[in-house]
């Protein structure tokens, strides 16, 4: 009896010491950009980064406790977010950095931790072509393309105490060499990842405020991978080339989890939605008409689509719009078919016509994405995408954002900038796609100019336009019509807040153009160089050679 009782003692102490062990082991999941970007400047909307959901529900199924803290969502001072991260008391604090304008307060955040955190991890697409940026500054690895099985792994031996450097997609510094194991595995059947922890969100953090203080919004992927390999974008180096497609039955099975989390609002974060495949057209028609007979169209959804598709398939705008589809995202570029032709876009400006019209006469609000400065682009070419921008309000364009050329690490338009010489600074923080970057046909501070010009315009000449023709004080009759109108207070209630930015519009000019007339130092041309030696084996790794 007495040894029984000796036996169920230790049993208890060694239940105790792994429920003690599982309690301590922290992941920390961090934002450390204290702004939304550009949509949450102009539109207030501010959207949780997927990322964090996926690897917390990866870290959770270990055992892990995980918990996310947003710099984004504080309002107090920057100093906040570490305070509470110290206070939690991670043992591992994962940044995530997909944006390059994210880089420099990440690096930033984590110095500041280095005592009080035991690693230090990055991932996401900047961080995937810009390790070597990453682990100089003290990072203790970086997980290179898709993270959650390279993450999941590298749990599983930080938890046994096993050497995690081995694990295929990190990259980690070893004695001053920075040293690479390649991009991670692609998840070949998406289902079998775990569902994203949404809880881990603080609800109140994410709104589509151009629409109203309650708004919220949740982030939700159906797809990974992007055949199309556009010039400027990095998507496909990041996720492939091959569509992987999420079952319908999960996805539905997701929704179903944001609804009952209380959000109003789900951005699908594909960059495609749908892609003109037959067999991937059919699944993806079978998901939304599930998402209609489930009742789920009771959430508001936003996607992105491509103009071409669109434009092809006039039968797609009302089932989307059916389903809860009200605000969809395509990316037009130019109104210059040659600069479309150089951007690899694969687009000419007629569909993108087309497919506003189509899409807005069907009750869903479409916001245009062009691109200003690309380095074949003359001023004239410029003009031609601003007063295209400025025409499709007539067929419905309902808003525009107007962006600059930026080379983003893993894109070819970063290659081919770097290898001419034609990048102008390595300040990560400049690359918001707001900021000039590179050397091209148009100076800087014109470029800049330009910029803000053709964003201020189109929204004054869209007001002009609803006002003579008696439709921008004029009660509403659809949804979409409401929406409309409350996005139209918005940004009436925001007017000194966009005069402000006119009257600092020389000054910020003049500020740009000191900054780049430097052009990069010695320093920064070395870290360039590393930049491109690591992007360039991660394309074209070293064969294994076979056995004699």
């Amino acid at each position: 009896m007495a040894r029984l009782s000796v036996v169920n003692y230790i049993s208890l102490a060694i239940l105790n010491y792994i429920e003690r062990e599982r309690a301590e082991t922290k992941v920390a999941l961090i934002s450390a950009k204290g702004t939304g970007g550009v949509y949450e400047e102009s539109f207030g909307v501010r959207f949780p980064p997927l990322a964090a959901a996926s690897l917390a529900a990866v870290a959770m199924q270990e055992g892990f406790e995980a918990r996310f803290f947003d710099a984004s969502s504080r309002k107090k001072d920057a100093e906040s977010i570490l305070e509470s991260i110290a206070e939690y008391g991670p043992d591992v604090a994962a940044f995530i950095v997909n944006a390059s304008s994210s880089a420099k307060p990440s690096t930033d955040l984590a110095s500041k931790l280095r005592k009080s955190v035991g690693m230090l991890i990055a991932g996401g697409h900047h961080a995937t072509f810009a390790f070597p940026w990453l682990l100089k500054r003290g990072f203790d690895a970086v997980f290179l393309g898709e993270g959650e099985l390279s993450f999941r792994e590298f749990l599983r031996r930080l938890k046994r105490g096993d050497d995690w450097k081995s694990v295929k997609g990190l990259a980690y510094s070893k004695e001053g060499m920075v040293i690479s194991n390649g991009m991670a595995q692609m998840v070949e059947r998406l289902d079998d990842l775990p569902i994203p922890a949404f809880e881990i969100y603080d609800r109140s953090s994410y709104r589509m405020g151009i629409f109203g203080p309650e708004e919220s919004v949740a982030s939700l992927e159906t797809s990974r991978g992007c055949p199309y390999n556009c010039e400027y974008c990095s998507v496909t180096k990041m996720w492939g080339a091959r569509w992987r497609l999420k079952s319908s039955e999960r996805v539905i099975e997701e929704l179903r989890k944001v609804k009952d989390l209380g959000y109003r609002w789900v951005f699908f974060v594909d960059d495609n939605f749908i892609i003109p495949v037959k067999n991937i057209v059919l699944e993806r028609v079978a998901m939304i008409r599930k998402m209609i007979r489930e009742e789920l169209n009771s959430l508001r959804y936003i996607i992105q689509l491509r103009a071409d598709f669109v434009a092809k398939n006039e039968w797609l705008p009302p089932l989307l719009h059916e389903a809860g589809v009200r605000i969809a995202f395509l990316g037009i570029e130019s109104g210059d078919p040659e600069t479309l032709r150089n951007m690899r876009k694969n687009l000419v400006p007629e569909a993108s016509a087309k497919a506003v019209q189509l899409l807005s006469s069907n009750g869903i609000i479409v916001h245009g994405g062009f691109m200003l400065g690309a380095p074949y682009e003359d001023a004239e070419a410029m003009k031609k995408t601003v007063n295209f921008a400025t025409s499709l309000i007539d067929f419905g364009l309902d808003s525009a954002q107007f962006s600059i050329y930026t080379p983003l690490p893993g894109t070819d338009a970063f290659m081919k900038a770097a290898s001419r010489g034609d990048i102008l600074t390595l300040d990560w923080d400049l690359y918001d796609v707001l900021h000039p970057v590179m050397r091209t046909n148009i100076p800087p501070w014109r470029l800049f100019l330009f910029q803000r010009w053709a964003q201020y315009s189109f929204f004054m000449k869209k007001g002009l336009k609803s006002l003579l023709r008696g439709k921008l004080f004029s009660p509403p009759k659809t949804e979409k019509e409401r929406l409309l109108n409350r996005g139209t207070k918005y940004l009436a209630r925001r007017v000194p807040y966009y005069l402000m930015g006119l009257l600092r519009l020389p000054f910020s000019a003049l500020s740009i153009a000191f900054k780049l007339r430097r052009g990069i130092n010695e320093e920064d041309k070395e870290e360039l160089s590393e930049i491109l030696k690591s992007a360039l084996h991660m394309q074209n790794p070293p064969r294994e050679k076979k056995a004699e």
